[in-house]
């Protein structure tokens, strides 16, 4: 899997938090995501690295459910894979493998939301409800 093909498939969507209908609220969930996930991902790398496959299985789990909320499929789809090795198979070749994607797949979404905040703050800038406070 090359980067290109990671950069071209990784998408992921807000029309979950968009429900909340307040983009203030949708920045700061965005923002949480950006700012814990790369301790997420840290811990994981030392789990895998001290072969602690609960503890593995327990972090992939955590990422999943942050990742669905931003259907970015194909990360979940990694990271359900990585709880399988992590909590049946134990395959550490596979989960170093899997957790290597993933941050990969990371720093795609993680380029693609900011992008998405500028966005967000900047249709927060133009509103006129702006000025009501």
């Amino acid at each position: 899997m090359t980067n290109r093909f990671i950069e071209e498939e990784i998408i992921f969507s807000t029309a979950l938090l968009e429900e909340l209908g307040d983009n203030q609220s949708v920045l700061i969930i965005l923002n949480f995501f950006l700012t814990s996930t790369p301790k997420d991902l840290k811990e994981l790398q030392e789990y895998i690295a001290q072969k602690k496959f609960q503890e593995i299985y327990k972090k992939a789990h955590k990422l999943k459910g942050a990742v669905a909320m931003l259907k970015a499929q194909k990360m979940v789809e990694v990271l359900l894979l990585l709880e399988t090795a992590a909590e049946i198979d134990q395959n550490i070749i596979m989960i170093e493998s899997l957790a290597a994607i993933l941050i990969k797949m990371y720093q795609v979404l993680e380029k693609q939301m900011l992008e998405a905040i500028a966005i967000l703050k900047w249709e927060l800038d133009q509103s006129p409800q702006k000025n009501l406070f």
